[in-house]
């Protein structure tokens, strides 16, 4: 099988790696601004500290990272092939765990605006 058009690949693989990031800022946008939303960012970014000494909430927080940055693990190791052997590959672990975190936290600060809506149009807590 012979792909004539490989240049059209680059354009799609721009596209579908900045799109998310595009529709999660224009839902930070949308989220921030509803009715009680902040109640719903100040239940993310304001912690329960007694919640700290509870064993079950670290082994969660673990299972989280661990899981998130599993997905691009096999990425990772296939796209490490193709690089050179002197590559700064320690560069590319830190800015692989400096992007995953970053989307992490806008991704929860896109839920938690819209939970505190939700919660604020339901007369509930965002408990």
């Amino acid at each position: 099988l012979e792909i004539k058009h490989a240049y059209f690949f680059p354009q799609v693989m721009y596209f579908t790696a900045t799109a998310p990031y595009v529709l999660m800022v224009v839902l930070l946008i949308r989220g921030v601004t509803l009715e009680g939303a902040s109640l719903g960012l100040k239940y993310y970014l304001l912690p329960e500290w007694s919640r700290l000494m509870d064993p079950q909430v670290w082994v969660d927080a673990g299972t989280q990272i661990f899981f998130s940055y599993s997905i691009s693990l096999g990425t990772l190791t296939a796209l490490g092939s193709y690089n050179k052997f002197n590559h700064n590959t320690f560069r590319d672990s830190i800015c692989f765990a400096v992007i995953n975190s970053f989307t992490s936290v806008l991704a929860g600060t896109v839920i938690f605006s819209i939970l505190g809506f939700m919660a604020t149009r339901q007369g509930l807590n965002v408990e």
